[in-house]
């Protein structure tokens, strides 16, 4: 029963995004707090952990990408577009007639394009353009 729920658990994206959320606050509120005990105003100390900390956005929508890309629908379709290949190449082997042979084709097609889709979906072209980094020193 506790793996059902963990597995709907991970299922729900938005309390993904508020369990991103409340960890990112706690670990802010923590560098706060350590900028106080160094006899800083809490405000001051808030926007001085805010800046060390970096670009709250960036590192929210990197924590999120991370888990989008682990979530498991997407490995289900990933698992279920593997099994469409693979019955392609089955019925394109043992098929005896011409038009089972090209739906074997079309399933093969169907397989690999929707496999290479997957693939592009998680790729980001700007991540390999360079652009100046004016976040913080903490990097993910």
């Amino acid at each position: 029963m506790n793996v059902l729920t963990r597995l709907f658990r991970r299922l729900d994206s938005r309390r993904a995004h508020r369990e991103i959320e409340e960890e990112l606050q706690f670990h802010l509120d923590l560098l706060t707090e350590e900028h106080c005990r160094q006899n800083m105003l809490w405000h001051q100390a808030q926007v001085v952990a805010l800046k060390r900390f970096g670009n709250l956005e960036r590192i929210k929508d990197e924590c999120v990408r991370i888990t989008d890309r682990n979530h498991p629908g997407l490995l289900a379709l990933k698992w279920f577009f593997g099994f469409v290949f693979v019955m392609g190449v089955l019925v394109r082997v043992f098929s005896p007639e011409y038009h089972l042979t090209r739906m074997g084709g079309i399933l093969m097609a169907v397989g690999v394009l929707s496999r290479l889709l997957l693939y592009l979906r998680s790729m980001n072209p700007w991540r390999y353009v360079p652009k100046p980094d004016d976040s913080s020193p903490l990097q993910l």
